[in-house]
């Protein structure tokens, strides 16, 4: 047992001394290489077309709504019952069409993304590879509280999926190896 506890020590120690990682911020990247931005301004133009359409139809029910409200003393009871159900179920409708497009404008941000988180992580195989790294994490999803800024791979993740015009090398070309730049991980 004894042997084992002293075994475990050497192992942890070992692997502590060879164990190197680094953190990229994807959220950062992927608004920053070229075809990040040329997705955000499609999506944003896509975006401010179902807003205008949306803000047309909520400006249509308010003047509907101050007609009402002018008319509301001239009719009888039924009628202004009616009405004010006519309303409220224009109102429900106007506020389904706006999560319906909440929900497809970030369904179409999630698929226009999805294309370039592969070529990011091949990118950054080759980046972890190259500088001997055991890992590298994303900023936003595991929580990293601090990290010194030369751990971060962000901006040569960035340079080198723009240098390629948007990923990765093709089967069976000789992998790029980008230059390493200042920011880059020291070993």
């Amino acid at each position: 047992m004894r042997r084992f506890v002293l075994l475990s020590l050497c192992v942890a120690t070992v692997a502590r001394a060879e164990f190197k990682a680094a953190y990229v911020d994807f959220q950062r990247a992927l608004v920053e290489v070229d075809e990040g931005r040329a997705a955000k301004q499609r999506l944003q133009v896509k975006a401010d077309l179902r807003k205008k359409e949306l803000e047309g139809e909520k400006t249509s029910l308010e003047k509907e709504a101050d007609v009402f409200k002018k008319q509301e003393a001239t009719m009888d009871d039924k009628a202004r019952r009616a009405k004010v159900e006519v309303l409220m179920k224009r109102q429900s409708d106007l506020a389904e069409k706006v999560q319906r497009a909440q929900a497809e404008i970030a369904d179409a941000e999630r698929k226009e993304m999805s294309s370039i988180l592969p070529k990011f992580e091949a990118i950054l195989g080759e980046i972890a590879q190259r500088e001997g790294l055991s890992m590298v994490f994303d900023r936003a999803s595991s929580g990293l509280a601090w990290a010194p800024p030369y751990l971060d791979l962000t901006n040569e993740l960035i340079r080198t999926y723009n240098t390629r015009k948007g990923g990765a090398p093709k089967a069976g070309d000789a992998p790029k190896v980008a230059p390493k730049p200042a920011d880059a991980p020291t070993k």
